[in-house]
């Protein structure tokens, strides 16, 4: 068996806990160091230096030093979304294998350079997108192939995250979307339909498999008094038409730990000319009548108050919700299956393109927000 080290960029603070603790735990996989660019903040220093204290494996403070390491096969990246764009060009030049946290990019500058630098090296890669190889996701899509609704017309997806302190945002407070946002992610809150509506939009475009043509969106502040301070939405909508004429809306973001029993909705719905189907992870599920006490929302992280990342420590940990009990599983998550196409030598789903085609469509659902109006694509270079 095939053993691969993994370099890690990003500590904690981020998604890489996540990603680490599956690598770590896949015995295929040997984590070698954590690193990133010599230039970060005293701040995201520190916490690269705390993941890689927690693993037990050194922190290279250089990137450039990290990637001529060659027992490095695999490069889980992680950064803030802002740096990506001229890092994953810089790991794909080192033809290494590479996972990226998602979204892909910030900008169509970004996105096409990274696309431009992984096809020019030919490396395996995979974006974050769990829905594509989840339970829900692979049902979608073999009811398409096979024609079981009939032809595909539309088709609806709700993502909503249930994280945070919901109803903290000023009364009368109306939200007026920027076109041209220069930054995403803050220390408090991160924009939800790069966060959150990447999920349906990325499920949505790779079931269709036609380019998508066209979009109208709304976004706005519903629940976060964060968001509102960041000027970043916390929920959003959109229609989406692709070429051949089908259709699919989208709702998705973070509504707060109390509006669900477990972590959020999560839904898909296939309208065909002969039928429609209704996907959903957490139905059937069964209600547990125990003497658990009741959830209450964790302590509130200073520096985590959407809790969107993995605790950092114990007193911030949520209680688990043992009353609401999926029965899906999802057949792998992931790292996993990413892990499972370098083994088997194919190109996973969510490949960079897709990444990049998600990620100009969220922006050009910003721009119709905006303007109030609806968007083409391509959106101009």
């Amino acid at each position: 068996m095939n053993t691969y080290g993994v370099l890690l960029i990003g500590g904690k603070g981020t998604h890489q806990p996540t990603h680490a603790k599956v690598f770590a735990s896949d015995p295929r996989c040997r984590l070698i160091a954590v690193t990133d660019e010599p230039s970060v903040s005293a701040r995201r220093l520190k916490l690269n230096q705390q993941l890689a204290e927690e693993y037990g494996v050194p922190y290279i403070s250089n990137l450039d030093e990290a990637l001529l390491n060659d027992d490095v096969d695999i490069v889980s990246v992680c950064p803030e979304v802002e740096r990506r764009g001229r890092i994953i060009p810089k790991c794909a030049a080192a033809r290494k294998h590479l996972y990226l946290d998602k979204p892909l990019a910030d900008t169509l500058t970004d996105a096409d350079a990274i696309v431009a630098a992984i096809e020019k090296h030919g490396i395996t890669h995979q974006m974050q997108l769990g829905q594509v190889n989840s339970h829900t996701g692979q049902a979608a899509k073999r009811a398409i192939d096979t024609e079981q609704i009939g032809d595909l017309v539309t088709i609806h997806a709700d993502q909503y995250f249930g994280k945070g302190k919901g109803g903290t945002v000023p009364e009368g407070f109306v939200r007026n979307e920027q076109e041209d946002i220069k930054r995403y992610t803050f220390l408090e809150a991160k924009a939800e339909f790069f966060d959150v509506g990447l999920y349906p939009i990325g499920l949505v475009q790779w079931l269709v498999d036609k380019p998508t043509t066209k979009v109208y969106a709304i976004t706005s502040n519903y629940f976060f008094a964060e968001h509102v301070k960041a000027g970043i939405e916390d929920f959003g909508a959109m229609a989406m038409t692709f070429e051949g004429g089908v259709t699919a809306t989208i709702t998705a973001g973070r509504v707060g730990y109390m509006t669900h029993p477990m972590n959020g909705r999560s839904r898909l719905t296939l309208v065909g000319t002969k039928g429609v189907i209704t996907y959903d992870p957490l139905r059937p599920h069964i209600d547990v009548y125990n003497d658990d006490p009741n959830f209450v929302m964790p302590k509130i992280h200073p520096e985590d108050p959407m809790g969107m990342f993995e605790a950092q420590s114990p007193e911030y940990t949520s209680m688990p919700r043992n009353r609401f009990v999926p029965l899906h599983e999802d057949p792998t998550d992931d790292t996993t299956a990413f892990i499972d196409c370098i083994e088997r030598g194919i190109e996973p789903i969510m490949n960079v393109r897709r990444g990049a085609a998600v990620t100009e469509t969220i922006l050009a659902g910003y721009i119709s927000a905006t303007r109030g109006e609806e968007v083409s694509l391509p959106l101009p270079r």
